[in-house]
Protein backbone atom coordinates (compact mmCIF):
# COMPACT_ATOMS: atom_id res chain seq x y z
CA UNK A 1 0.00 0.00 0.00
CA UNK A 2 1.11 3.54 -0.87
CA UNK A 3 2.93 5.33 2.10
CA UNK A 4 3.02 9.15 2.58
CA UNK A 5 6.84 8.44 3.84
CA UNK A 6 9.37 5.83 3.76
CA UNK A 7 12.94 5.11 4.45
CA UNK A 8 14.69 6.53 1.41
CA UNK A 9 17.08 3.82 -0.75
CA UNK A 10 19.25 7.08 -1.51
CA UNK A 11 20.31 7.61 1.45
CA UNK A 12 20.18 7.58 5.58
CA UNK A 13 17.10 9.89 5.64
CA UNK A 14 13.63 9.56 4.96
CA UNK A 15 11.56 10.18 0.99
CA UNK A 16 8.29 11.60 1.03
CA UNK A 17 5.45 10.99 -1.95
CA UNK A 18 5.01 13.24 -4.12
CA UNK A 19 2.77 13.63 -7.22
CA UNK A 20 2.59 16.25 -10.13
CA UNK A 21 0.32 16.46 -13.74
CA UNK A 22 2.60 14.81 -16.31
CA UNK A 23 1.60 13.34 -19.74
CA UNK A 24 3.18 9.45 -21.35
CA UNK A 25 3.31 8.27 -24.60
CA UNK A 26 1.65 4.74 -24.78
CA UNK A 27 1.42 3.44 -28.39
CA UNK A 28 2.13 6.75 -30.57
CA UNK A 29 -0.58 8.56 -28.10
CA UNK A 30 0.10 11.31 -25.48
CA UNK A 31 -1.99 10.60 -22.50
CA UNK A 32 -2.13 13.07 -18.76
CA UNK A 33 -1.61 11.64 -15.70
CA UNK A 34 -1.10 11.93 -11.95
CA UNK A 35 2.22 10.88 -11.74
CA UNK A 36 3.48 9.56 -8.45
CA UNK A 37 7.08 9.07 -7.25
CA UNK A 38 9.30 9.61 -3.56
CA UNK A 39 11.38 12.25 -3.32
CA UNK A 40 14.68 11.92 -0.77
CA UNK A 41 14.60 14.51 1.64
CA UNK A 42 18.29 14.52 1.96
CA UNK A 43 19.23 14.53 -1.60
CA UNK A 44 15.98 15.88 -3.44
CA UNK A 45 16.41 12.53 -5.75
CA UNK A 46 13.04 11.25 -7.31
CA UNK A 47 12.19 7.28 -7.42
CA UNK A 48 9.06 5.07 -7.78
CA UNK A 49 8.49 1.84 -5.64
CA UNK A 50 6.66 -0.97 -7.48
CA UNK A 51 3.56 0.37 -6.00
CA UNK A 52 3.96 3.01 -7.71
CA UNK A 53 5.29 2.45 -10.83
CA UNK A 54 2.06 0.80 -11.24
CA UNK A 55 -0.28 3.21 -10.25
CA UNK A 56 0.91 5.66 -12.83
CA UNK A 57 0.99 2.77 -15.26
CA UNK A 58 -2.49 1.85 -14.74
CA UNK A 59 -4.21 5.48 -14.99
CA UNK A 60 -2.25 5.39 -18.56
CA UNK A 61 -3.64 2.05 -19.87
CA UNK A 62 -7.07 2.00 -18.26
CA UNK A 63 -7.55 5.70 -20.65
CA UNK A 64 -5.98 3.63 -23.91
CA UNK A 65 -8.48 0.89 -23.14
CA UNK A 66 -11.38 3.44 -22.67
CA UNK A 67 -10.58 5.57 -26.00
CA UNK A 68 -10.05 2.33 -27.63
CA UNK A 69 -13.02 -0.17 -26.28
CA UNK A 70 -10.85 -2.49 -25.14
CA UNK A 71 -11.88 -5.24 -22.60
CA UNK A 72 -10.17 -4.67 -19.43
CA UNK A 73 -8.51 -7.61 -16.92
CA UNK A 74 -11.16 -8.02 -14.89
CA UNK A 75 -13.72 -8.46 -17.88
CA UNK A 76 -11.38 -10.37 -20.03
CA UNK A 77 -11.16 -13.53 -16.62
CA UNK A 78 -15.01 -12.50 -16.28
CA UNK A 79 -15.31 -13.88 -19.65
CA UNK A 80 -13.17 -16.82 -19.22
CA UNK A 81 -15.05 -17.97 -15.63
CA UNK A 82 -18.56 -17.58 -17.46
CA UNK A 83 -17.24 -19.67 -20.08
CA UNK A 84 -16.08 -22.59 -17.38
CA UNK A 85 -12.42 -22.46 -19.13
CA UNK A 86 -9.06 -22.38 -18.56
CA UNK A 87 -7.12 -19.42 -20.05
CA UNK A 88 -5.36 -22.14 -21.69
CA UNK A 89 -8.04 -23.11 -23.19
CA UNK A 90 -9.39 -19.85 -24.12
CA UNK A 91 -6.27 -19.20 -25.89
CA UNK A 92 -6.67 -22.33 -28.01
CA UNK A 93 -9.90 -20.90 -29.14
CA UNK A 94 -8.63 -17.43 -29.62
CA UNK A 95 -5.25 -18.62 -31.67
CA UNK A 96 -3.26 -17.40 -29.14
CA UNK A 97 0.09 -18.55 -27.35
CA UNK A 98 -0.28 -20.82 -24.68
CA UNK A 99 0.12 -18.47 -21.91
CA UNK A 100 -0.98 -15.46 -23.90
CA UNK A 101 -4.58 -15.15 -22.55
CA UNK A 102 -3.46 -15.48 -18.77
CA UNK A 103 -1.31 -12.53 -19.11
CA UNK A 104 -4.25 -10.35 -20.46
CA UNK A 105 -6.08 -11.18 -17.64
CA UNK A 106 -3.50 -10.21 -15.55
CA UNK A 107 -3.04 -6.25 -17.41
CA UNK A 108 -1.16 -7.01 -20.32
CA UNK A 109 -2.78 -4.73 -22.68
CA UNK A 110 -3.74 -6.45 -26.36
CA UNK A 111 -2.82 -5.55 -29.80
CA UNK A 112 -5.86 -3.58 -31.36
CA UNK A 113 -6.49 -6.90 -33.62
CA UNK A 114 -6.20 -9.05 -30.47
CA UNK A 115 -8.57 -6.61 -28.48
CA UNK A 116 -11.54 -7.17 -31.56
CA UNK A 117 -11.23 -10.82 -30.73
CA UNK A 118 -11.75 -10.42 -26.95
CA UNK A 119 -14.64 -8.63 -27.96
CA UNK A 120 -15.64 -10.71 -30.45
CA UNK A 121 -15.60 -13.44 -28.23
CA UNK A 122 -17.22 -12.45 -25.48
CA UNK A 123 -20.67 -12.59 -27.17
CA UNK A 124 -21.51 -16.29 -26.58
CA UNK A 125 -22.89 -16.99 -30.28
CA UNK A 126 -19.84 -15.44 -31.74
CA UNK A 127 -17.44 -17.54 -29.60
CA UNK A 128 -19.62 -20.67 -30.12
CA UNK A 129 -18.17 -20.27 -33.76
CA UNK A 130 -14.38 -20.28 -32.71
CA UNK A 131 -15.21 -23.08 -31.01
CA UNK A 132 -16.42 -24.81 -33.83
CA UNK A 133 -13.28 -24.30 -35.91
CA UNK A 134 -11.73 -25.45 -32.41
CA UNK A 135 -13.53 -29.27 -32.54
CA UNK A 136 -11.02 -31.69 -34.01
CA UNK A 137 -9.15 -30.35 -31.29
CA UNK A 138 -11.24 -31.05 -28.18
CA UNK A 139 -12.03 -34.12 -27.04
CA UNK A 140 -16.18 -35.21 -27.68
CA UNK A 141 -17.09 -34.90 -23.80
CA UNK A 142 -15.63 -31.39 -23.65
CA UNK A 143 -17.11 -30.24 -26.73
CA UNK A 144 -20.23 -31.19 -26.04
CA UNK A 145 -19.91 -29.92 -22.50
CA UNK A 146 -18.58 -26.43 -23.76
CA UNK A 147 -21.54 -26.08 -26.33
CA UNK A 148 -24.15 -26.95 -23.73
CA UNK A 149 -22.99 -24.27 -21.80
CA UNK A 150 -22.52 -21.22 -24.74
CA UNK A 151 -26.46 -22.48 -25.44
CA UNK A 152 -27.47 -22.01 -21.62
CA UNK A 153 -25.78 -18.57 -22.24
CA UNK A 154 -27.15 -17.69 -25.33
CA UNK A 155 -30.74 -18.39 -23.63
CA UNK A 156 -29.87 -16.53 -20.75
CA UNK A 157 -28.72 -13.11 -23.02
CA UNK A 158 -32.20 -13.37 -24.89
CA UNK A 159 -34.00 -13.32 -21.43
CA UNK A 160 -31.92 -10.64 -19.99
CA UNK A 161 -32.53 -7.35 -18.64
CA UNK A 162 -30.30 -4.71 -16.89
CA UNK A 163 -30.90 -3.07 -14.03
CA UNK A 164 -29.33 0.12 -13.51
CA UNK A 165 -26.25 -1.01 -15.22
CA UNK A 166 -24.74 -2.87 -12.84
CA UNK A 167 -23.84 -6.53 -13.36
CA UNK A 168 -24.59 -9.77 -11.41
CA UNK A 169 -22.26 -12.23 -9.94
CA UNK A 170 -24.40 -15.27 -10.95
CA UNK A 171 -23.99 -14.80 -14.51
CA UNK A 172 -22.31 -11.56 -15.50
CA UNK A 173 -22.58 -10.02 -18.98
CA UNK A 174 -19.50 -9.06 -20.28
CA UNK A 175 -20.89 -5.72 -22.09
CA UNK A 176 -23.58 -4.86 -19.46
CA UNK A 177 -22.08 -1.27 -19.15
CA UNK A 178 -17.83 -0.60 -20.07
CA UNK A 179 -16.28 0.44 -17.45
CA UNK A 180 -14.77 4.14 -18.04
CA UNK A 181 -13.16 7.07 -15.91
CA UNK A 182 -16.72 7.63 -14.68
CA UNK A 183 -17.05 4.30 -13.12
CA UNK A 184 -13.26 4.05 -11.85
CA UNK A 185 -12.81 1.76 -14.66
CA UNK A 186 -14.21 -1.39 -13.38
CA UNK A 187 -17.87 -2.27 -14.29
CA UNK A 188 -20.19 -1.76 -11.76
CA UNK A 189 -21.00 -4.27 -8.88
CA UNK A 190 -24.25 -4.76 -7.43
CA UNK A 191 -22.85 -7.09 -4.95
CA UNK A 192 -19.95 -4.75 -4.09
CA UNK A 193 -22.35 -1.72 -3.57
CA UNK A 194 -24.75 -3.72 -1.16
CA UNK A 195 -21.90 -5.27 1.02
CA UNK A 196 -20.32 -1.56 0.82
CA UNK A 197 -23.52 -0.41 2.21
CA UNK A 198 -24.16 -2.90 5.11
CA UNK A 199 -20.35 -2.45 6.35
CA UNK A 200 -21.02 1.12 7.23
CA UNK A 201 -24.58 0.15 8.63
CA UNK A 202 -23.13 -2.26 10.67
CA UNK A 203 -20.55 -0.53 12.20
CA UNK A 204 -21.92 3.16 12.70
CA UNK A 205 -25.33 3.99 14.75
CA UNK A 206 -27.69 7.04 13.65
CA UNK A 207 -26.33 6.48 10.31
CA UNK A 208 -28.91 8.49 7.84
CA UNK A 209 -28.97 8.88 3.70
CA UNK A 210 -26.63 11.90 3.54
CA UNK A 211 -23.86 10.69 5.36
CA UNK A 212 -24.00 7.29 4.06
CA UNK A 213 -23.86 8.69 0.27
CA UNK A 214 -20.43 10.61 1.52
CA UNK A 215 -18.66 7.86 2.93
CA UNK A 216 -19.54 5.60 -0.22
CA UNK A 217 -18.05 8.23 -2.58
CA UNK A 218 -15.14 8.40 -0.59
CA UNK A 219 -14.36 4.54 -0.43
CA UNK A 220 -14.57 4.46 -4.22
CA UNK A 221 -12.55 7.49 -4.95
CA UNK A 222 -9.60 6.81 -1.93
CA UNK A 223 -9.63 3.51 -3.59
CA UNK A 224 -9.17 5.46 -6.90
CA UNK A 225 -6.57 7.27 -5.45
CA UNK A 226 -4.38 4.54 -4.27
CA UNK A 227 -4.78 1.88 -7.25
CA UNK A 228 -6.47 3.94 -10.12
CA UNK A 229 -9.88 1.62 -9.61
CA UNK A 230 -12.61 2.34 -7.85
CA UNK A 231 -14.40 -0.42 -5.59
CA UNK A 232 -18.36 -0.37 -6.82
CA UNK A 233 -18.43 0.61 -10.14
CA UNK A 234 -20.57 3.47 -9.04
CA UNK A 235 -20.88 6.87 -11.18
CA UNK A 236 -21.01 9.59 -8.58
CA UNK A 237 -23.40 12.83 -9.76
CA UNK A 238 -22.40 16.59 -7.88
CA UNK A 239 -25.66 17.31 -6.07
CA UNK A 240 -26.93 20.19 -3.87
CA UNK A 241 -25.48 18.22 -0.56
CA UNK A 242 -22.50 16.56 -2.17
CA UNK A 243 -21.47 14.02 -4.58
CA UNK A 244 -24.06 10.63 -4.35
CA UNK A 245 -24.22 7.35 -6.47
CA UNK A 246 -26.23 7.87 -9.44
CA UNK A 247 -29.94 6.20 -8.95
CA UNK A 248 -28.61 5.77 -5.28
CA UNK A 249 -32.49 5.28 -4.17
CA UNK A 250 -33.33 2.54 -5.98
CA UNK A 251 -29.91 1.04 -5.33
CA UNK A 252 -31.19 0.87 -1.77
CA UNK A 253 -34.88 0.27 -2.06
CA UNK A 254 -33.81 -3.00 -4.74
CA UNK A 255 -31.38 -3.80 -1.54
CA UNK A 256 -34.51 -3.64 0.84
CA UNK A 257 -36.64 -5.82 -1.51
CA UNK A 258 -34.06 -8.28 -1.25
CA UNK A 259 -34.30 -8.48 2.60
CA UNK A 260 -30.43 -6.57 3.26
CA UNK A 261 -31.83 -3.58 4.05
CA UNK A 262 -35.27 -2.57 6.26
CA UNK A 263 -36.40 0.59 5.74
CA UNK A 264 -39.22 2.86 7.97
CA UNK A 265 -39.78 6.26 8.94
CA UNK A 266 -37.83 7.86 11.96
CA UNK A 267 -40.32 8.42 14.39
CA UNK A 268 -39.33 12.02 15.22
CA UNK A 269 -36.83 13.21 12.82
CA UNK A 270 -37.91 14.71 9.45
CA UNK A 271 -36.24 17.03 6.64
CA UNK A 272 -35.24 20.66 7.03
CA UNK A 273 -36.38 21.19 3.56
CA UNK A 274 -39.72 19.98 3.04
CA UNK A 275 -40.50 18.80 6.78
CA UNK A 276 -41.43 15.48 4.92
CA UNK A 277 -40.33 12.75 7.44
CA UNK A 278 -36.68 11.11 7.05
CA UNK A 279 -36.55 7.22 5.86
CA UNK A 280 -34.00 5.37 8.38
CA UNK A 281 -32.23 1.93 6.68
CA UNK A 282 -30.60 -0.43 9.00
CA UNK A 283 -28.57 -3.51 8.36
CA UNK A 284 -31.29 -6.69 8.38
CA UNK A 285 -27.34 -8.63 8.32
CA UNK A 286 -23.51 -7.96 8.57
CA UNK A 287 -21.92 -7.49 5.38
CA UNK A 288 -19.88 -10.21 4.04
CA UNK A 289 -16.07 -8.98 3.82
CA UNK A 290 -14.95 -11.69 1.61
CA UNK A 291 -16.36 -9.70 -2.03
CA UNK A 292 -13.28 -7.17 -1.31
CA UNK A 293 -9.86 -7.70 -1.75
CA UNK A 294 -6.96 -6.81 0.96
CA UNK A 295 -6.76 -2.95 -0.82
CA UNK A 296 -10.48 -2.64 -0.39
CA UNK A 297 -10.68 -3.38 3.12
CA UNK A 298 -8.18 -1.07 4.04
CA UNK A 299 -9.66 1.93 2.63
CA UNK A 300 -12.95 1.18 4.40
CA UNK A 301 -11.16 1.02 7.40
CA UNK A 302 -9.33 4.13 6.74
CA UNK A 303 -12.62 5.92 5.88
CA UNK A 304 -14.42 3.97 8.90
CA UNK A 305 -11.78 5.57 10.95
CA UNK A 306 -11.44 9.25 9.50
CA UNK A 307 -14.92 10.17 8.31
CA UNK A 308 -17.36 7.45 10.28
CA UNK A 309 -18.04 9.73 13.06
CA UNK A 310 -18.19 12.65 11.53
CA UNK A 311 -21.63 14.67 11.78
CA UNK A 312 -23.95 15.03 8.41
CA UNK A 313 -22.75 18.79 8.54
CA UNK A 314 -18.96 17.79 8.67
CA UNK A 315 -18.88 15.49 5.99
CA UNK A 316 -21.68 17.57 3.69
CA UNK A 317 -18.78 20.27 4.38
CA UNK A 318 -15.81 18.47 3.73
CA UNK A 319 -17.51 17.10 0.24
CA UNK A 320 -18.14 20.96 -0.58
CA UNK A 321 -14.49 21.38 -0.46
CA UNK A 322 -13.48 18.91 -3.04
CA UNK A 323 -12.97 20.31 -6.13
CA UNK A 324 -14.94 17.08 -7.69
CA UNK A 325 -18.06 18.62 -6.09
CA UNK A 326 -17.02 22.36 -7.16
CA UNK A 327 -16.34 21.88 -10.69
CA UNK A 328 -19.48 19.90 -11.02
CA UNK A 329 -22.08 20.78 -8.59
CA UNK A 330 -23.89 23.52 -11.09
CA UNK A 331 -24.44 21.29 -13.94
CA UNK A 332 -24.98 18.38 -11.53
CA UNK A 333 -22.60 16.03 -13.69
CA UNK A 334 -20.93 13.01 -13.12
CA UNK A 335 -17.43 13.05 -11.64
CA UNK A 336 -14.66 11.25 -13.46
CA UNK A 337 -12.37 9.40 -11.29
CA UNK A 338 -9.25 9.88 -13.47
CA UNK A 339 -10.22 13.79 -12.97
CA UNK A 340 -10.81 14.07 -9.24
CA UNK A 341 -9.59 11.34 -7.20
CA UNK A 342 -6.08 12.64 -6.90
CA UNK A 343 -7.17 15.54 -5.11
CA UNK A 344 -9.25 14.33 -1.89
CA UNK A 345 -8.99 17.28 0.75
CA UNK A 346 -10.66 15.28 2.93
CA UNK A 347 -8.56 11.72 2.40
CA UNK A 348 -4.84 12.78 1.78
CA UNK A 349 -1.77 10.63 1.80
CA UNK A 350 0.38 13.64 3.17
Amino acid sequence: MIQPKIESPLSDGYAILRWESDAQVFRKETYDYTYHFYECEDTGERFVTPELANLNTAQVYNQYREKHSILFPEQILAMRERYDLTAARMSLFLGLGANQYRHYEDGEVPSASTANLLRLASNPSTFRGMVEEKRGELRPNEYLKLVSRLLELIDQEGASHRVGGFMTRSTPPITVEEPDQYTGYVTPDAEKFAELVLFFFNYLDNLFKVRLLKLLFYSDFYHYRLTARAITGQRYRAVQHGPVPQEYGQRLQEMVQRGQLTAGFHPSLVQSDNGAPVLAYKAARKPNMDVFSESERHVLAVVLQRLGRKSRREIEDLSHEEKAWQDNEAQKSIISYQTYAYDLNALRLA
